[in-house]
């Protein structure tokens, strides 16, 4: 999937049919204001203008998210690990790491499964293979986006950003790592994980290929459809909670949306996930990407009224 990530792999291009090579368009890099987290508190009076200027809660850049994430999917779960989740680093340096740490740790346990196995995995299983070993991220924000404040029924504030971030970043990685896979590139700095595959031409000896890709397609759908649903929620959180006058992060969905719309799109033509009658990957991550468009195009819709009346 297209991003600016800062990785040495090299550029790909996302579809077949493309005759440049994407970039995610040039844009500020978004940093939460100063007052982003801070409720609106009005100034008149000093009690209330003085909790407006209290220090914020100190960042913890400690959170191992792997393991908080596969804590909170756990059938019991605290709710202060559930709340750790919050702590999801701004930056996207820090994202991708724990993002790609994750990633890796289900490609090794992947790799593990079939190093035993008695047959030769398809490149379509593989990569579902991958999906499922990641698919506790999905429990875990699961249970954090139906979270209640203890003692009451409001849900627990706050994790929209997070939730979203981790969805987002999960996915970009997760079909970058079938893109690097699929082009037979790999970094000569960091084991690869990856088992060998049947070719093409093993395939099609093999009678029973037609069925266990199918299944394999379908099974990753599935997983594919559950992170939209999650991803899409934590989008319409993060746009009521940070989204309201907020040029600069309209800016970054607009191109976030760009590039997973262009990621699906590659990742449908690899591995025939989303495949429909014009075999264009629309289908993947629908949901979350109707989402970001509305943002989008809400927030132009309010910039040209401000426009046109002045």
């Amino acid at each position: 999937m297209p991003s600016t990530r800062y990785s040495s792999s090299p550029r790909k291009y996302p579809h077949s049919s493309d005759t440049e090579l994407f970039e995610t368009p040039p844009r500020k890099r978004f940093c939460p204001a100063e007052d982003e987290d801070d409720l609106s508190y009005s100034s008149a009076s000093p009690q209330k203008k003085q909790r407006r200027q209290s220090p914020k809660k100190p960042f913890s850049s400690d959170l191992n998210l792997e393991q908080a994430l596969r804590l909170s999917a756990r059938s019991t779960v605290d709710h202060v690990t559930l709340l750790s989740l919050k702590d999801v680093p701004h930056d996207e340096r820090s994202i991708r790491a724990s993002i790609k740490s994750i990633i890796v740790s289900s490609k090794r346990s992947v790799m593990k499964h079939f190093t035993k196995a008695k047959h030769l995995p398809l490149e379509t299983e593989l990569y579902a293979k991958w999906l499922e070993g990641v698919e506790y991220v999905a429990v875990g924000l699961e249970k954090a986006l139906g979270a209640k404040v203890p003692g009451t029924r409001r849900r627990v504030p706050g994790f929209g950003r997070s939730i979203y971030a981790i969805t987002f970043y999960l996915v970009d990685e997760f079909i970058d790592e079938v893109s690097t896979h699929h082009d037979g590139w790999t970094s000569p700095d960091e084991p690869s994980y990856y088992p060998p595959t049947l070719s093409l031409v093993e395939e099609a000896k093999d009678d029973s290929t037609n069925g266990r890709s199918d299944i394999a397609v379908k099974g990753a759908e599935a997983i594919l459809r559950r992170f939209d649903a999650i991803m899409a929620a934590a989008a319409k959180r993060y746009k009521v909670e940070r989204g309201r006058n907020n040029p600069s992060l309209a800016e970054r969905i607009s191109a976030q949306e760009h590039a997973l719309a262009k990621g699906c799109c590659l990742l449908c033509e690899q591995t025939g996930y989303g495949s429909d009658h014009h075999d264009i990957g629309d289908v993947l991550m629908k949901h979350t990407r109707d989402v970001l468009t509305q943002w989008k195009n809400e927030y132009d819709d309010c910039e040209d009224q401000l426009v046109d009346s002045n």
